[in-house]
Formats: structure tokens, C-alpha cells, sequence
């Protein structure tokens, strides 16, 4: 008896894909039910498979590295080698096809491969451009067409098309045209990028989002001198890509700094302001988080520090430290990050200060802060102007959206409806 291991859903609806991080075990070791088999990465989370079974690992279908499919078949656990061998050969073809089969046979293959494999979100990019996807090669597993190749197919438009003619362009997934209802735009903080709001999403009652990024985090170039104006202004031309003219604002720990900032902003209208943990109000922070993060270069070296992140480090996904490392190597952000670091927390002290910003916003104002905080303290709310609303969650450190992500959602769309019920 043959078992397959696969890769199923489970993390939203702009997951597509997943990369294989590392097997625990070899082709040939025994295996118990519950033992984790396999780990595999999405976006900043990484996952681990446990074997459904007992039995021996019998075959490995996606090897370290390999991109995959949600659904796909990553490996099989059997009771042994030749019993795998044995169904594995039962379940192939042991007819032959007629020859009088063969043309419609070769008709409906015909007809499956004009049929474009695309994922939802690059299919609604392509939509919003104008793009025919029929002959876009996809880089996703089985060919299968996803978002970074639909922003191949318009960047090599843009550069074939004469000077003179305007051709719509998106940079990035994370701000895809905007509709015509009022988005929300997720800011997320120092280190992270916008898979940091995946667990908040499904909560956010389908309203549409943008999540930007902080110049020098996940997709986003770095800043020659990164200040907090400079990326307010680099986030902002994010914004006006995606069309929006009005924004409900959310922000987290740096990202709330900048949010502050792009309230006062000319072109889009902010209607609501969430900040979660914000930076800028006060000059504590610990230094000794910042030094640590940055410096680690493995897993086991990163983990305590992120641990600090959560009140209860549980909390944190799986594999947490480890896909941090492999996004910060895979988008060379370390050295930007530093740079951010050693600009606005010279010293291990806060030099940005956003209360005046604060004061100057007129519109529905929200804090959330964890009770538990140890990067940020929570004191800090003490700076706040008289019109903004506070909320200390019990239970929580400085990652609220990882921490308790339906009740931060709770509170970030009652900040909506009050902006737009005013």
C-alpha cells in the first residue's frame, strides 16, 4: 500500500505555489505517523508535512529546491520499497490504446494545450492590463502562468512599444489596479514585507488591499539614504500606481511611522488610520533585537531574537526563522536593512518622531499594542494625540497581526466604518 505526501492549500488565495526547503529523511527510512517529512516555503512562512503513515519513504517526487503546485504529489511513504514498486506499476496504463483511439485521443490533447494554466491573481493582472496571456510561457510548475511572469510580459511591452505610446504597467502584485470601492493599504514593518498581512486577509470582510513595501524589503529597491520621508514617498508612488485616490491606512512597527507620514500626503486621501505598535513615538527600542536580527546568519542563531517578537513564541509560524533567512538572501536585503536600521535607530535609539504628524491628522485615528511588547514599549501610547483610540491587547507582544489576527482585523475595519459613517 502506497501513501502520497502532498502539498495542500491553506494560505490564502494568493498562494500559488510553495518551494521545497529540505526533507528530513532519505528514500528508504522508516517513517512514523506524525513525523515531520518534509519542509516546504511560502511567501515568509514555511511549512512542515508530517507523514500520514507509518512505513518507509518510498519515493521523492519534488527534490530540495523544486517549485511546486498546490495539490502536487511531493513524495509517497509505502511499507516497503518493493511494495511501492509493486503499486506504483499497478497504477500505470496496462492497455494499450487502439489505433482507431488515437486521433481523439490526440484531438482533446490538442484542446488541453490550448487551455491557459494561469494563476487567479495573474490572470486578473493580465485583465487589468490589456494582456493577451496566450503566448506567455509560465514559469510555475507544469507551465503554469503566475504573476511575476505577467510582469515580464508587460515590462518587455513597455520597452518594445515607441516612445510615444502609453502602455499601463504594473510593478508588483502588491499594487495591482485598485477598483472602484476604497482600499485598504497594509503597511507592514522593519524586516518584513507584504506577506506579513496573510493571516489578516481572510478576515477583512473580501474589501479590496494593497499591501506596499518598505524600499530595501522583499521585492522593493533599497533607498540611496533612507530616511522616513523618503520611504512615506516611495511607498506613496506605490499607492497612486495601483490608481487610488482615497486609502483606509493600517501600518505595523516601522510601517506605522511611515503611515503617520503619508496621512498628510496630497494625493491620496487618507480616511482611517490604524497604526499597530508604531515606531516614531518615543526613543526606546530594543537594540538588542536589532543587532541580533541583523546579524544572524542561520536559523538557530535568528530564532531567539524573533521569539522576542511574540508574547508567546508559539505564536510564530513554523519555520519562521529559516524563511526569513532564505527571503533575506534571496533578495539581498540584509546590507538595505542595516542601512534603514543604522539611519532611523542610530545608536539603538528612535530618531523619528511622528506625534506632530499625528496631531495634524484629523481623520479616524486607531493604536493597537500588545500588553507584551518588548521591542517597542507600549508607554510610548502615552504620546499620542487625545483624539486617537487605544487598544492594549492582553496576551500579545509586538506582533498583534500574528498574534491575534481576526481580533486586530476586528478592530482595523471598526476604524473603517467610523471613517465612513463621518
Amino acid at each position: 500500500m502506497s501513501h502520497e505526501i502532498t502539498l495542500a492549500g491553506g494560505a490564502g488565495e494568493y498562494m500559488e505555489s510553495a518551494t521545497v526547503v529540505s526533507w528530513s529523511a532519505k528514500v528508504g527510512d522508516p517513517v512514523k505517523a506524525g513525523d515531520v517529512v518534509v519542509v516546504v516555503e511560502t511567501a515568509k512562512a514555511a511549512t512542515e508535512i508530517e507523514a500520514g503513515c507509518d512505513g518507509v519513504l518510498a519515493a521523492i517526487l519534488a527534490p530540495e529546491g523544486a517549485e511546486v503546485g498546490i495539490g502536487a504529489v511531493l513524495g509517497r511513504i509505502a511499507d516497503s520499497l518493493a511494495a511501492d514498486e509493486v503499486a506504483f506499476a499497478a497504477s500505470q496504463p496496462a492497455i494499450a490504446v487502439p489505433e482507431a483511439m488515437v486521433p481523439n485521443a490526440l484531438a482533446k490533447a490538442e484542446t488541453a494545450s490550448r487551455r491557459i494554466s494561469i494563476s487567479p491573481l495573474a490572470r486578473r493582472l493580465a485583465r487589468q492590463a490589456g494582456l493577451d496571456t496566450s503566448g506567455i510561457a509560465g514559469t510555475g510548475p507544469g507551465g503554469r502562468i503566475k504573476s511575476r511572469d505577467i510582469e515580464r510580459a508587460l515590462q518587455e511591452r513597455t520597452e518594445a512599444a515607441p516612445a510615444t505610446a502609453p502602455v499601463a504597467v504594473v510593478h508588483s502584485p502588491v499594487v495591482a489596479k485598485a477598483g472602484p470601492a476604497v482600499p485598504l493599504v497594509l503597511l507592514h514593518g522593519f524586516g518584513a514585507n507584504a506577506a506579513a498581512w496573510n493571516m489578516v486577509r481572510p478576515h477583512l470582510d473580501g474589501r479590496p488591499v494593497l499591501t506596499p513595501e518598505l524600499p530595501g524589503h522583499g521585492r522593493e529597491p533599497a533607498l540611496e539614504t533612507p530616511s522616513l520621508e523618503e520611504l512615506a514617498e516611495a511607498v506613496l508612488g506605490q499607492i497612486e500606481a495601483s490608481g487610488a485616490r482615497e486609502c483606509d491606512l493600517v501600518g505595523h512597527s516601522l510601517g506605522g511611522a511611515v503611515a503617520a507620514v503619508l496621512a498628510a500626503n496630497q494625493s491620496v486621501r487618507v480616511r482611517s488610520l490604524t497604526l499597530i505598535a508604531p515606531a516614531g513615538l518615543g526613543p526606546e527600542i530594543d537594540s538588542g533585537f536589532l543587532a541580533g536580527f541583523l546579524s544572524a546568519r542561520t536559523a538557530e542563531s535568528l530564532a531567539p531574537w524573533l521569539e522576542r517578537l511574540a508574547a508567546d513564541p508559539a505564536r510564530l509560524p513554523r519555520g519562521y526563522a529559516q524563511a526569513m533567512l532564505r527571503e533575506r538572501e534571496r533578495f539581498s536585503v540584509g546590507v538595505a536593512q542595516a542601512e534603514i536600521a543604522q539611519k532611523l535607530f542610530p545608536d539603538g535609539t528612535q530618531a523619528i518622531r511622528i506625534t506632530a504628524d499625528l496631531d495634524r491628522f484629523a481623520g479616524s485615528l486607531k493604536v493597537i499594542w500588545g500588553r507584551g511588547d518588548r521591542i517597542i514599549p507600549q508607554r510610548h501610547q502615552d504620546e499620542l494625540p487625545s483624539h486617537a483610540a487605544c487598544h492594549r491587547l492582553a496576551g500579545v507582544g509586538h506582533m498583534p497581526y500574528l498574534e491575534a489576527p481576526a481580533l486586530v482585523a476586528q478592530l482595523i475595519l471598526q476604524n473603517v466604518r467610523s471613517a465612513e459613517a463621518s
